[in-house]
């Protein structure tokens, strides 16, 4: 969805629009809890080494998963400001990113990730916010008070579940829940939030009604969450061994 076009004719697209707003707060989030200065410069360099990889690593998986038509459409590939991004990508991807930054600078990766919490959590609604104003993982209708009107890939507009703004709320709890957490241990937030987010969104997928694939009555994105829900399980287990 084209939210307005520049001078020249430049389209700015409504996804592309929210999700640079949302970097943008996360980035001054991020930025703002820093202690002093160089930490603040430090905490900026990291959250673009993430979002580096996390647009690389998402634009890369959903073009993977719909080679189909990109096979066919090469030159729509470079297209991100139109959307396209497979979330899971961007997860791991923003975490290779991660690792590698810490790995040159010599910074602790845990402690890192922990510092970018807000930047996933303002990521993360900014995606959820862009996929209502471009109808996609819209609910499934609702007649009764709780359904609001909500946009499908075809431009209808119909009373939904409202699974994209669910998510923003689910979002803003489990993140602050995280945050709150008093454990010592480097990357214990981080990871409990991402763990959060996955199981957040596979809860959200059987509510959802956009046409997507079936495999054993799940979703793509379904077992996505479920695989890195497990890997991020695995990876509190091992940090709380590490400690023991």
């Amino acid at each position: 969805m084209i939210a307005f076009r520049l001078p020249a004719g430049v389209p700015v697209y409504a996804f592309a629009l929210l999700l640079g707003f949302s970097v943008t707060l996360g980035l001054a989030w991020v930025a703002w809890q820093a202690s002093d200065e160089q930490g603040a410069k430090r905490r900026v360099d990291a959250c673009l080494w993430v979002l580096g990889g996390g647009l690389l690593g998402g634009r890369a998986v959903e073009v993977a998963y719909h080679w189909a038509y990109y096979q066919s459409h090469p030159g729509d590939i470079q297209l991100v400001s139109s959307g396209g991004f497979a979330w899971s990508g961007a997860l791991a991807g923003g975490f290779l990113g991660l690792l590698l930054y810490a790995r040159l600078e010599r910074k602790s990766l845990g402690a890192l990730a922990d510092a970018l919490l807000p930047l996933i959590a303002a990521v993360t609604i900014g995606a959820w916010l862009g996929c209502w104003v471009d109808g996609y993982a819209y609910g499934q209708p609702a007649s009764g008070w709780w359904g609001i009107p909500a946009r499908d890939e075809w431009g209808g507009v119909g009373s939904r579940i409202p699974v994209q703004f669910i998510g923003v709320l689910l979002t803003l709890g489990i993140y602050w829940l995280a945050d709150r957490q008093r454990s010592s241990i480097p990357g214990w937030k981080a990871v409990l939030g991402v763990l959060g987010g996955c199981l957040e969104l596979f809860a959200l997928s059987f509510l959802r009604a956009d046409p997507a694939p079936v495999w054993k009555s799940l979703r793509p994105e379904a077992w996505a969450a479920l695989v890195l829900a497990g890997c991020c399980m695995l990876a509190l287990w091992m940090m709380q061994k590490s400690t023991g």
